[in-house]
């Protein structure tokens, strides 16, 4: 019985048996090989863990001195990738053997920020690694093959030589996981720190031309910090409002979600009827606020874009033109109306080029005479007027979600008119509009009913500012009854005929106590959790009113009516997929989990 010797430079393994059917305890020996060839040297660092034997059917492998795990090792079919990363990841390898007892201080920087850090403890953890691969390839919108990508390899074998790196199916797998992770956590903080939620809604598209309908949750947590989690994002088959009501209602039931407060919607009228659903559904269930009279609130950024658009179609025929001439410098989407308000903030910036350009460069003037000539000094003063007049708009939609020039004959008063009009249409009547807006301002302790007093008065007639203010303390009051205790309005009830007077409820010294100061600064929720106690029914009432969205899209989003459109890799997936990889980087983003006031006044 011959023996195969290890011919390995400081290999501590025995010589193996060549075969090990019958094979007792080997003696050390040498066998000449049959062929009379000399063997190829083995000369990867990878052989000082491995042994490499021949089975019973004459195979080479390559057996691990640590776990005795056999591998193929044929040197023209197999090569040593699987090796190398096998000795990465063996639980024997000594070098791979972790002591929880102890660990490595490091000094790990603040999280996601360059600051200083504490001094603490760190061990090497495959699982630990592979979540936070996980994370990366979400947060980041990163292909599952990345993984799978030479750099990032020779990165991890430089960083972290004894991570495993997985391949992209697993880490499809350990992507869903993490997803079902997080969902988990959601569901136990609706159901601990939220009373009731604001939803928004808005559309998206992938460019196979599959429609998913995102709904999102907002509410203000036991803590005061506001939150704004992803319920749901998937594939909708129709565009009708019972059907949009339908699984909209489905996903608030699958998330334990019973009472809502409000719903964002654009200005659709398929919503107009989603939203006629979900209150005839909720409402018997006591899931709604006063019957649901302020269920349904519009966006405020598709509005204000309505309005500017009306306004500007009086001036398109002047700047369609100029922008074909200058359509090389910036491309203007017909929706997209902050892009000439941005052309026009440039313009005036740069009014002396252009005297300049008159001047010295004969080709460029010879090409405007052809047309309608130089922009003249009244062009100069109707750029700078509707630059001023567009900033308000701007800087408004801005606040709710996150070079071309003018004919002389712009008339700005059928501009005006238009978007009045408009304006009117939607916002002209108090009846039409979400009272809410009005209470949330009067919830503000800067404003309260002083400051909304004085802003109604300015914006309408005396007449009419008061029959508006009437109205609003007139909901206030309802809103707020709605929160009171049943037991504590008996009570109320009972002292009044005992006593023959009624005490100040709370609402009542709130509005009486003088205004915060007005700062920029001012952090509203911190007021309300300070000042919880003093006024426990009102502030639960101000934790759902201020949790209202007034617009359904973000801020970078805000200034087009367009859907928002998956990017090539998210089309290229599977429905089950992109929801659960946009669901799960909104949970786990920073941003996600608790926003600043300061971004959603």
């Amino acid at each position: 019985m011959s023996i195969e010797p290890t011919s390995i430079e400081g290999s501590v393994t025995p010589p193996t048996l060549i075969d090990s059917e019958n094979s007792g305890v080997g003696a050390s020996s040498q066998t000449k090989g049959t062929t009379g060839k000399r063997k190829a040297t083995q000369r990867s660092e990878v052989w000082s863990h491995f042994t490499k034997i021949i089975n019973s059917e004459g195979a080479s492998k390559a057996k691990c001195n640590y776990c005795q795990k056999e591998f193929c090792c044929d040197m023209k079919k197999n090569g040593t990738r699987s090796l190398k990363y096998h000795i990465g990841s063996c639980k024997k390898n000594p070098s791979n053997v972790v002591d929880n007892s102890q660990g490595q201080l490091v000094l790990p920087r603040k999280r996601f920020e360059g600051g200083e850090g504490n001094l603490s403890t760190w061990r090497f953890d495959q699982e630990a690694c592979r979540k936070g691969l996980a994370q990366m390839i979400v947060i980041d919108e990163l292909p599952f093959k990345f993984v799978e990508s030479e750099g990032f390899k020779k990165f991890m074998f430089v960083a972290s030589p004894r991570f495993h790196i997985p391949s992209r199916t697993t880490m499809t797998r350990d992507v869903y996981q993490l997803y079902l992770d997080e969902r988990i956590k959601i569901k136990q903080l609706l159901r601990s720190s939220c009373s009731r939620v604001c939803l928004t809604t808005h559309t998206w598209t992938s460019l196979q031309r599959v429609n998913y309908l995102c709904i999102t949750a907002h509410f203000i947590d036991n803590d005061w910090k506001f939150n704004k989690k992803i319920l749901n994002f998937f594939p909708i088959s129709s565009h009708k409002g019972e059907s949009i009501g339908m699984v909209i209602e489905k996903c608030l039931l699958n998330w334990g979600i019973g009472k809502l407060f409000t719903v964002t919607v654009d200005n659709a009228s398929s919503n107009d009827v989603a939203i006629g659903y979900l209150r005839k559904k909720f409402n018997p269930r006591g899931g709604l606020v006063q019957n649901g009279k302020y269920l349904h609130m519009r966006c405020m950024a598709h509005i204000v874009n309505f309005i500017v658009v009306e306004g500007l179609k009086e001036m398109n025929k002047s700047v369609e033109p100029r922008i074909q001439k200058f359509k090389e410098c910036v491309v203007v989407e017909k929706i997209e109306w902050n892009s000439t308000y941005l052309m026009l903030d440039t313009a005036q910036n740069i009014e002396r080029a252009f005297e300049r350009f008159e001047e010295q460069d004969t080709n460029f003037r010879a090409e405007l005479e052809r047309g309608e000539g130089w922009p003249s000094v009244d062009d100069w003063d109707n750029v700078r007027n509707l630059r001023d007049f567009l900033e308000h708009f701007y800087e408004v939609i801005l606040r709710i979600s996150g070079t071309s020039y003018l004919k002389s004959n712009v008339d700005f008063s059928v501009m005006a008119i238009k978007m009045k009009e408009k304006y009117d249409k939607y916002w002209g009547d108090i009846d039409k509009m979400n009272l809410l807006m009005f209470v949330a301002c009067i919830l503000d302790p800067r404003q309260k009913l002083k400051y909304l007093e004085f802003a109604l008065s300015e914006m309408s007639s005396s007449e009419k500012a008061c029959e508006m203010m009437q109205k609003l303390k007139e909901s206030l009051y309802e809103l707020f009854d709605e929160y009171k205790p049943p037991l504590h309005t008996l009570y109320k009830k009972r002292e009044l005929e005992i006593c023959g007077e009624d005490k100040t409820s709370e609402l009542d010294k709130y509005l009486a106590e003088a205004n915060e100061e007005f700062v920029e600064d001012f952090e509203i929720l911190l007021w309300w959790k300070v000042n919880s106690p003093r006024f426990p029914t009102l502030s639960k009432m101000a934790r759902d009113v201020l949790a209202i969205s007034v617009s359904t899209v973000a801020s970078e989003s805000a200034f087009s009516n367009g859907r928002r459109v998956l990017d090539q890799y998210r089309s290229s997936l599977t429905p089950k997929i992109v929801q659960a990889l946009v669901r799960t980087q909104d949970w786990i983003r920073k941003s996600s989990s608790q926003e600043d006031i300061k971004k959603i006044e």
